[in-house]
């Protein structure tokens, strides 16, 4: 599932100022489902360590993936480790494109906002391009969208 997250965080990413809004939009909805995925995989894996301690013979604590890869057999413990580090990883790379994602979201949806107010407000004292209604103004008053 988290593999699948970075690969929509890069769609996303390769997407900014080539996909529609809708299909950023669907994307964004594609991502939500999948953190709700990972958050109710994590609360499973989580319920499962909880159990871990009383199935041990041992009962160090604290009782960490550290620990459990200590006391695992050679093979367990490499496949453990690596699957860790894979994680770690992933989280790692994911983290980077949320942040860079985030920050293009940011500055495009401020170069909107001033698209949009140079439009509706226009420039200091002229009158606007655009009314609130979005008729095309000049300086003789309205002139409907349906006539342009």
């Amino acid at each position: 599932m988290h593999q699948t997250l970075w690969e929509q965080l890069q769609e996303e990413a390769s997407g900014f100022g080539v996909l529609s809004g809708n299909e950023l939009l669907r994307i964004q909805r594609v991502k939500d489902k999948i953190v709700e995925q990972v958050i109710r995989q994590e609360e499973k894996r989580i319920s499962l360590v909880d159990q871990f301690p009383r199935l041990w013979p041992q009962q160090p604590s604290p009782f960490t993936l550290s620990v459990i890869i200590q006391m695992a057999p050679t093979d367990q413990a490499k496949a453990l480790q690596y699957c860790f580090d894979e994680l770690q990883n992933i989280l790692s790379e994911i983290r980077i494109l949320a942040e860079r994602n985030s920050l293009e979201s940011s500055a495009r949806l401020k170069s909107v906002e001033a698209s949009m107010r140079f439009l509706t407000e226009g420039s200091g004292r002229q009158q606007a391009t655009y009314s609130g209604s979005g008729e095309l103004q000049h300086s003789g008053g309205k002139v409907s969208r349906t006539s342009v």
